[in-house]
């Protein structure tokens, strides 16, 4: 037994012995690489992560596993590493990247196989050969398979093939004047007596300068974000709005030349799916265009699948709601008094009615005094106007319910009545709470990228109960602009709610709701949206766009930019702030007339029917006369 176990750990050492690269005498002939490793990837505390092809582990006499050894063994302190062959990766995306290969076109073959998810576009690369190259063109091929994945940030070391210790190091430049989009390279460095001569210069770029060459920006028009204007000169198309100033802002200072693009089929946002994303989203998952816009919010799902840059513009997702249904003339009249204030009032007045039916029409009282036109006297005492006179017995209840309702009932009606008169201006519906918004049975109508917020709402979306259904409606088709529906919304003729950002309601009241209805915005159902440019997942342009999006708030230009499309003096937001009363005009008196011109009619019909009756009992009274003068048969005899 001891002597297998013995037998097996000398197997199992020699195994490991195998594995081990052969370290190489000279390491002073990797010397090359040692200086660039501690000079740009020692800056971090990210591991640097080194490739190698898989014909490195064929024979453990590789000239890639030796340089690998070397540049480990020479670092003065320890380095966090780590080690990959295999081009799939589950998103470990890291700053530092060294790959090794042997030859330039085995090199080509690693890079060409890398998945979206195994680098990171604006990370820092350092390309090593460590045989030899045939010719430039073989170099040439490396940066077009480095330019096929949007790499930018590249330095590659090749040996040189007609000397020894003499190294080159190259770049590469994609957006030169007249060269837009073709790899041109670029000598970086040269290694002579034993140093690089510009080492510090290899990844010291500052905000690129792509000399004017175009990038193709994917865009719609969804106001005041993106704008759509014909020339009327020309017939040319041109773009105004928040967010391409913003754009053309950093098309100024990155030296670039705007090619505008719309999605296919009319389409808008689009759907972003894994794959065969349509609309705005799969133009950039298809790298179709360089960059889409159009009031697109940062998502989760949009940064697993594409690349965001920072906010560009920070507003709240409100739900737009419609106005208070408008008072009818009657109602204005009604409206002082809640329900049952009217209820009380009315047992008040019914009360003086009965105690003057008992007090002074009771014939068991018949020493009490005895009011003839009580319909009449109750009329005065609530109404005023001239009554008959009072005597001793009645005046004490006369008085006091006069100064009930002169002083009491009538003085806080006309108050209250006064205010509601005034109050012309239709004020937004009480739908400020989710609760508020399901309590009055509105639906959430929403373009379906917008449902990406609400979905987890269970408020909104309440298919979380196997009883429940969701309120949410989709509008399907993303032609249909938001104008139409906030117009349908200020009519009540759509049953619902609409969360737009608040830059589009505002641009929207602004222009348009004045004229042709007012909306206004839920208070207590805001969330913040973060407007973002998006990239193609290989994009390197999220670096610089951030970098000039952080100047561009700090200088307050954005907020600038955003108070053009918001503060207005005729918007509901100073509108509802004002203080100064609103004169009253006949229309809004209107109820009074109505009631007026009620009671002349009633009056009219009651002194014709007076008139009428009149002369009935006349005729008929005139007639019991004459009957009563005529001699009789009987009265003759």
């Amino acid at each position: 037994m001891k002597g297998l176990l013995f037998a097996v750990s000398i197997w199992v050492t020699a195994a490991q012995c195998k594995l081990l690269p052969i370290s190489y005498n000279g390491h002073a002939h990797y010397s090359h690489l040692t200086a660039p490793i501690a000079s740009h990837f020692r800056v971090t505390k990210f591991p640097v992560v080194f490739w190698l092809d898989n014909t490195a582990y064929v024979t453990n006499r590789s000239t890639q596993l030796d340089a690998l050894n070397a540049i480990l063994l020479n670092q003065s302190t320890p380095m966090s590493t780590v080690l990959r062959n295999d081009p799939r990766c589950a998103r470990t995306n890291r700053l530092r990247n060294v790959f090794i290969a042997a030859t330039c076109r085995s090199l080509k073959q690693l890079l060409g196989g890398l998945e979206n998810d195994c680098y990171y576009p604006t990370g820092l690369y350092l390309l090593i050969v460590t045989e030899e190259c045939e010719s430039e063109d073989d170099i040439g091929d490396v940066f077009e398979a480095v330019w096929q994945i949007r790499i930018l940030n590249v330095v590659l070391i090749v040996p040189c093939n007609e000397c020894t210790k003499l190294h080159r190091a190259y770049r590469y430049e994609p957006y030169e004047t007249g060269n837009c989009g073709q790899v041109r390279l670029k000598l970086t460095d040269r290694y002579r007596n034993d140093r690089w001569q510009r080492l510090n210069d290899w990844f010291e770029r500052s905000l690129p300068n792509f000399h004017h060459c175009p990038l193709k920006a994917v865009t719609f028009e969804f106001k005041p974000f993106v704008m759509v204007r014909q020339e009327a000169g020309d017939n040319r198309t041109r773009f105004v709005g928040l967010e391409v100033k913003i754009f053309q802002h950093i098309a100024a200072k990155l030296h670039f030349s705007i090619e505008y693009v719309s999605p296919p089929n009319n389409a808008r946002w689009g759907v972003l799916r894994p794959h065969n994303s349509t609309g705005l989203m799969g133009m950039l998952q298809r790298n179709e265009a360089d960059v889409g816009f159009g009031s697109v919010g940062r998502t989760i799902e949009r940064n697993v699948y594409l690349r965001s840059s920072i906010p560009s513009i920070v507003t709240q997702l409100s739900m737009t709601i419609p106005p208070r249904v408008p008072y009818t003339p009657l109602e204005k009249l009604l409206l002082p008094f809640s329900a049952s204030a009217w209820l009380l009032v009315g047992a008040g007045y019914g009360t003086i009615l009965g105690l003057f039916v008992l007090l002074f029409r009771a014939e068991r009282h018949p020493h009490r005094e005895h009011i003839p036109g009580l319909v009449y006297t109750v009329w005065t005492i609530l109404m005023g106007g001239p009554g008959r006179e009072v005597r001793r017995n009645s005046t004490r209840l006369y008085i006091v319910s006069l100064v009930l309702n002169a002083f009491i009932v009538r003085n806080l009606y006309q108050s209250a009545l006064f205010h509601h008169l005034k109050s012309t201006d239709v004020t937004a519906a009480n739908l400020h709470t989710y609760q508020d918004i399901n309590a009055a049975g509105l639906s959430y109508y929403m373009y379906p990228p917008t449902t990406k917020f609400y979905v987890d709402n269970p408020e909104v979306n309440s298919t979380y109960c196997v009883l429940a259904t969701s309120n949410i409606r989709f509008i399907s088709d993303e032609t249909i602009d938001w104008d139409d529906v906030l117009y349908n919304i200020s009519h009540h003729r759509l049953a619902g709610v609409f969360p737009l950002p608040l830059e589009s309601v505002a641009y929207y009241v602004k222009h348009r709701g004045q004229q042709t209805g007012m909306v206004y915005v839920s208070e207590r159902t805001g969330i913040s949206y973060y407007v973002a440019f998006h990239f193609p997942r290989m994009s390197a342009l999220q670096l610089p766009f951030d970098s000039l999006l952080h100047r561009l708030h700090d200088g307050g230009f954005i907020l600038y930019w955003m108070s053009e499309y918001r503060n207005d003096p005729s918007s509901w937001m100073a509108y509802e702030q004002s203080g100064t009363p609103t004169p009253l005009k006949l229309s809004q008196l209107s109820g009074g007339f109505y009631l007026w011109a009620f009671g002349v009619l009633v009056a009219a019909v009651v002194f014709v029917t007076e008139l009428v009756l009149s002369k009935v009992q006349r005729g008929h009274s005139s007639r019991v006369l004459y009957f009563a003068d005529t001699p009789t048969a009987e009265s003759e005899a």
